[in-house]
This record gives structure tokens, sequence and C-alpha cells, in this order.
């Protein structure tokens, strides 16, 4: 009997945690993923500890099951699960009632942060358990307590009360809450644990969102979240230079959830996320420059906050705009052919004074007969005339008519075959290689732009807006506006259909509106202030709002991001056994893997395999105590782990993401922890600590040690295999046809063959999955905060694959 387990996850009541992690749901995941025994989570809540008692009832012994009767809220048809029909019946869950408990305090002059897992045997420890801890701190406030207890204390309490109950550190290696943190961690299990390391003989190894109708800017535009692709270059904020940078995304994250939203909506502010978003903020320290810094919703709900909404950018400076090649029909009666006319070079000022003035009041017309035209119409002459001296010292002859509308056209069909691509006025938009371009020369393009098409309002005339029926235009003016050092909202104005007077000289003639128009709105000013009064005064909202729908992130190596949510922008926020074998002190300590998960589709992401023919509660806990030590013979042995591939942690190698530094251990002891860059500290990840504590040289396997598989999820194969997003519609129908021939997740990443895979999915599939198993993938490591990226196939191989399979 082989069986799958995970035993580090989180309940609904933790933070940050979808509100479909209750038994129901993770019963119902399990089968999905995998996974024969579970751990139960946070029973040191006391309401998610009521949960566990009502539903869950003894199967073997120390392990649970849920009841028959307690299905009131077990998913049934009709709900998101109602899709899971597998072909292979899939077997019982258990549970075995484990927590997980961050430890602050301070130990030989150092604040240390541990968390650790603890596993129970039964209820009856449970319930005496969370009574010792409820004297020490509020158990009620989060799934995963927080106390100023010593881990050692913790562990004599726990073993005090039965012991067969089983300590084990969390995430070992992690910089930040982890018993080798670089940070805040122990150099040994027994500088911990003191004369209670003897009782520990495991660690773990091992390794935020907004709703679907933000969007993020990329260098193709906004994009909602569920379209962006690896591909794509993200708009984000180096938060040392304050520069704006497009960088391609490291993650996307994608998954359902169900709990509790933050909500703010101001006049300039339109936020729905995740109470562990970070948010980039400001105190209201109005005496001193404003210091931006990432920090989570859930800690900013109901306090003074500055939201930051420009940056700096630093376009390219060119002298001349090349005005494309183009072929021109010619001829007669008696022959026709083409003629090539080769690129005109523009002084790219006068250009750009065109550009932005025709985008506004400007259009082509193209005749029957081949006829075609440049236009311009304004009724200011003296702008007009500006635009004839410029269109002459292009070369081209200007005829203007002032009798008929103070219209000038021009006929050069260079011209008009490069502005004919920008349509009619609901097509217009500002191309790449205009949006480019230096501050100073978009300046000079967005004030002819306001020129035609804009209005300046107020008292000093300083605000400016400007309307349009274009939704690519208004989005264009928004990223626009951004690298000018402004930002700019919009709101809809009239929508399609709206009757409406000329503003022309025909003042009496009603015209029916076409399409919805927009106007949008140049704020100048984007330091925006959040103070709980002005919530009050004006109505704006703050609050707690309750979710259930899909939300989605990505990663970038700046972390911050520029969004958008109803129009309005902000800038906001996003180890393996190897490495443990070269520390002989770990020799004798087993090596377990879990996936800390969040949400119900995250479990098994790290696991542990067992093998034997029974099983109960002493029988895990002791396989997981001898590790590779224990005998042919025992009832239950653990047989391996399965991991992330470790560069994938975000925190694997040493850098300065800012500075786009990443260094082994070697390098950075070559450079003395010092930024070659900048000049400041490293920031040390994983590896570099190891270095420290390692006795032992890289690549060093111990005789008997437990071996590991490294895999990835199977929708980020399919994904990469598509091209497409996690998340996204082919990816799930893919995904689930999969789950349900082959029964489970993990029987399609280890167990299923090569012809099988090939029969039941696309080529391209397959490969991938075969590609993981032998470690075929390429990785850079993670460093300084910034995830390690994995890929499986390079740029654009998956349609080999795809040919190949066509041919047959």
């Amino acid at each position: 009997m082989q069986l799958i387990a995970d035993f580090h996850i989180h309940s609904k009541y933790s933070r940050a945690t979808s509100r479909d992690m209750d038994l129901e749901h993770l019963e119902q995941w399990s089968k999905i993923k995998g996974i024969k025994v579970l751990g139960t989570g946070d029973f040191t809540h006391p309401i998610w500890f009521k949960e566990l008692a009502s539903k869950l009832e003894p199967a073997e012994k120390g392990l649970f099951k849920i009841k028959a009767n307690a299905g009131n809220g077990r998913p049934k048809n009709g709900n998101d699960l109602s899709w899971y029909t597998p072909s292979i019946k899939p077997e019982e869950i258990r549970f075995i009632l484990t927590t997980e408990i961050s430890c602050i305090y301070s130990k030989n002059n150092r604040t240390r942060k541990i968390h650790l897992i603890v596993f129970a045997p039964n209820f009856e420890f449970v319930e005496k358990f969370n009574t010792h801890l409820g004297w020490l701190g509020n158990l009620k406030a989060d799934g995963r307590p927080i106390l100023g207890l010593d881990a050692k204390e913790l562990a004599k309490i726990a073993l005090n009360l039965s012991a067969d109950a089983v300590i084990i550190p969390g995430h070992a290696w992690t910089p930040w809450f982890s018993i080798f943190g670089s940070m805040s961690g122990f150099n040994s299990i027994e500088e911990c644990f003191d004369e209670y390391s003897r009782y520990i003989y495991a660690i773990e190894t091992g390794l935020s969102c907004y709703d679907k109708r933000t969007e993020a800017l990329t260098n193709d535009g906004w994009k909602k979240f569920s379209e962006i692709r690896y591909s794509d270059k993200i708009c984000t904020l180096n938060l040392e230079t304050k520069e704006i940078e497009f960088q391609n995304p490291t993650k996307i994250h994608s998954y359902n959830y169900k709990g509790k939203m933050y909500k703010l909506k101001t006049k300039r502010v339109d936020l729905l996320v995740t109470p562990n978003h970070k948010l980039l903020y400001s105190a209201c320290d109005f005496r001193k420059p404003p210091e931006f810094l990432l920090k989570e919703a859930e800690f900013l709900f109901g306090k003074s906050k500055r939201l930051k909404k420009d940056g700096i950018w630093k376009g390219k400076n060119i002298d001349h705009f090349t005005l494309p090649a183009v072929k021109i029909k010619h001829g007669s009666r008696y022959y026709s052919g083409f003629r090539n006319k080769s690129e005109k070079q523009l002084p790219i000022k006068s250009w750009l004074k065109f550009f932005g003035f025709w985008i506004a009041e400007g259009w082509t017309t193209e005749g029957k007969n081949g006829d075609y035209n440049i236009c311009l119409a304004n009724r200011d002459d003296a702008l007009l005339s500006e635009m004839k001296e410029i269109l002459e010292s292009f070369g081209y002859e200007v005829y203007w008519d002032k009798k008929v509308n103070n219209i000038i056209r021009v006929r050069n069909y260079q011209l008009f075959h490069y502005l004919k691509q920008f349509g009619k006025c609901s097509n217009k938009f500002i191309p790449p290689e205009i949006k480019s371009l230096s501050k100073e020369l978009l300046e000079i393009f967005f004030e002819y732009y306001i020129e035609g098409d804009g209005h300046r309002y107020g008292r000093s005339k300083k605000g400016l807006s400007a309307t349009t029926i274009s939704i690519q235009l208004r989005d264009d003016l928004q990223e626009i506006a951004l690298k000018l050092g402004m930002s700019a909202y919009y709101k809809l104005h009239n929508k399609k259909g709206t009757l409406f007077r000329s503003p022309g000289y025909d003042y009496k003639k009603i015209y029916r509106q076409s399409a919805d128009s927009w106007v949008i709105y140049f704020i100048r000013k984007n330091i925006h202030t959040v103070l709980p009064s002005t919530i009050k005064k004006y109505k704006y909202v703050e609050s707690w709002v309750d979710f259930k729908d899909s939300v989605y992130c990505v990663t970038v190596p700046n972390h911050v991001i520029y969004v958008r949510r109803n129009g309005i922008p902000l800038w906001c926020g996003n180890s393996d056994p190897a490495m443990n074998w070269r520390v002989s002190k770990l020799d004798k300590i087993t090596l377990i893997s879990n996936s800390d998960s969040h949400s119900p589709q995250k479990i098994g992401r790290e696991a542990n395999i067992f093998e034997g023919r029974e099983m109960s509660y002493q029988k895990i806990t002791e396989a997981i105590r001898l590790g590779a030590r224990a005998p042919q013979s025992n009832p239950l042995r653990l047989t391996s782990t399965l991991e992330f591939f470790p560069e994938e942690g975000k925190y694997h190698y040493d850098g300065h993401r800012n500075c786009k530094i990443v260094f082994s251990p070697a390098e950075t002891k070559q450079h003395k922890n010092m930024c070659p860059v900048c000049g400041r500290p490293l920031t040390i990840g994983v590896m570099n600590r190891v270095e420290e504590l390692a006795d032992r040289p890289s690549g060093f396997s111990p005789k008997g040690g437990l071996p590991f598989l490294s895999l990835i999820p199977l929708e980020e194969i399919i994904a990469d295999a598509f091209g497409l997003g996690v998340g996204t519609k082919g990816v799930d129908r893919e995904y689930r046809d999969l789950i349900n021939k082959f029964g489970n997740e993990f029987n399609i990443l280890l167990n299923a063959s090569k012809n099988e895979l090939e029969r039941a999915t696309k080529p391209e599939v397959a490969e991938g999955i075969i590609r993981v198993r032998e470690k075929k993938v390429k990785i850079e490591p993670g460093y300084d905060g910034e995830y390690g990226k994995i890929k499986i196939f390079n740029d654009g191989e998956q349609k080999k694959f795809s040919k190949q399979s066509s041919l047959f």
C-alpha cells in the first residue's frame, strides 16, 4: 500500500486563507490530488477545534474520517467540484490532528522567530494543550497563534501532556520564522531546544491577490490578470530609484477564494484585495518626505496612510521620426504598376506636435475612385496655421478652405498610408513607438493633444481632462499620464445612443452618440492621502467585504505593479533535502515536506510518500522518527518526499533584485557580502546559510539518505505546454479531463506511462510531464525575494510537438 500525506495546512480561520479550507472541501480536493492522509491544521483555534470534534469520527487509531451524517456543507453537484467524476474510485481520506504555532521570543541576546508543527495523538490531548496555550496568548486571533513562548517550553508543554506528541520545526531554512533561518534562527537543533532536542527527530523542508475586475498595465496595454502571460512585460516601480520599469512576471497566481476582502474606495483609489495583499504606502507624517513601503492591507485598515500614484519615466530620446516606406500604385489606361517611396525622416518635435493634434482632431478619407486625404479641423485659426506650417516644413502641399468648416487637407499617400491605421474616432490609439519616448518628448505630444481634444477647468485653469470614444486611446492616455509624472482616471461620459448637439459650427443640429464616450481626468498631485476622518466626511468606503470568486496576481522582481480598478490606477504590491545532507548533525533527522497550503487547490504541492500494509497515528509518527533507518519489515515506512524544485524558492541564492545581482555563496564570499552595484550588503539566501552550517561539500549524499522527487503542479505543466496562464479555461478544461481519466493528480505526475499520457492528452502536455519527472527543466534560482524561474519548454518549442502529432 502506498499513501501520500500532507501534514501542514491551514484552516479557514487562519489569516489570508480561502473560506473553502473546511473539512468537506479538503476531503474532496485530497481525492483530486491523490492524498490519503491530510493534517487538519489549526487545532488550536477554538471554533475550528469544535468543528473537528463534531464532524470527525475515529478510523484507524489516532486517525479520523468525516462522519457520514456530517455532510451538510460537503460539496455537491452544482458547485465548482461537480466536474470531479473519476473513472477510478477514490480512496477514503484520513485526517491527522496537527497545528502550526509561531514562537517569537528572545534567547541568547537575539530575537528568535520559529514556526513549529505539532502532531496530536487524540482530541483529549488537544483540549488540554489548548488550555495551557490559552493562558499564554489569544488563540482566537488566528489559526496559527503567535506566542511569546520559547520553542523549548512549547515542546515541554506538549511532551508533558503526552509522550506521543510530535514537534517538528517548520520550513527549516527560510530566512525568517525558521529554526535555521539566517535572520532569526539558530545554528543547531540543540541550541534551540536544549535538553529537549532529543525529542526533535524531524524537520520540515520547503519554501496574495486582486479580484477579477482589477487590471495591470503591460507593454501591450491594460490587461486583466487572467489574460497575462509570462511573455508580457508588466509596468513595475523600482522602490530604490522610483523609476518605472517593465518586467516579465516570474509567477502568475490564480485561485478560488472565499472570505473577507479589503475594500478601499475613494475619489482617487479603488481597491479590492485579499487581507494579506501588500499596499505601497507611507505613514502620514507630513513633517518628513514620504517613504513608501509595502505592508499588508489587514495592518493598514482604519489607519491614516498615503498612497503613491506616479513614477519617474526614462524613455528614448530620438531626433527624428521615421515615416515608413510604402509602395504607391500608379499608371494610366495603358500601364499600371508600383513605385517605391523610401522612408522619410521628420524632425521628432515637429512630428509630435502634428501627431498629437491629429490624434485629437484629425481623420483620413478614402474614396472609391482612389482619392485620399489627411484632414484636420479646429475653430482656432492660430492652431491650424501652426499645423499648416509644420506640414509645409515636411514638404507637403496644404489645402485650406476657410469657408468650408475650417478644414486643412493634405494629399500625400505615404503620410495617408501611415495615419490610416489609426482608423476612425472609435479606433484611435497611440502607437508603441510614441509611448516609449522620453518624458520630455511625450510632453510635446500631450500638450498638442490637449490643445485639440482637451479641456482646461478650474479657477486657475490647471485642471485637465479629455474626452474620447476610443477605449484604446483612453487606456493609452492613462499610460502617457503615468510617464509624464501624473496619473489619470476615467469615467463614463455619455452612453451609446445619447442625443447631443454639435459643438461645432452647426450647433442646432442634433446627433446620436455612436459609442460610449469617456472623460479622462489628469491629476498632477499624485500622493493620495487617506484619513479615517475624510472617509467619514466624504462617505468613502474602507471596509471588509465577503467575497467568493477567483482572485489573481503576479510576481515581478520589483514587487510593485501598476494596477487599476474601475478606471482608477494605483501602485500596489505582490529548501530541499540535498541542502540538509551537507550538515552532518542532521544525519539522524528525518526530512519531511508539506504544502503549508492556504487554499484547497494547493494541498499536496509538497508531500510525503509512505509504503506499508498498516496505518495509524503511531505507525505514521514512528515512520517519521525512523526515516530511512526503518527496517523493511516495519508495517509502515517513509520512502520519499515530494518537493518543489528548490531553486524556485525566492531566497535560494544571494543578491539584490533592484541591482539585478544574483550570486552563489562562493561569489558572495568573493565580494565580501557586498553588492558590486550599490555597495550595500547583499540579501543572504538559503544556500549561503547552508554553506555556513555545512561540514560537507556540495553534492554529498549520505548512505541511505531518504530520496526525494522534485515536481511541478499539473496545472503549471499544462499552462506551459499550451502557452497560457494557470486558471485559464483551456488549462482548467485539460486539467479536469486528465484528473477524471487517471483518478488523481499524483497518479498522473508519478505513475502514468508515457504511452498512457500520449493517448490521453496532447503530445506537448505528455512531453512536459515526462520532462519534469526526468528533471529536464531550465532553472534560474530565486534571490532577494524574487521567485526562481522554472521553464519546461523553450519559446515556441511546444508547437513542434503539435505539428508532429498532426502528421499521424
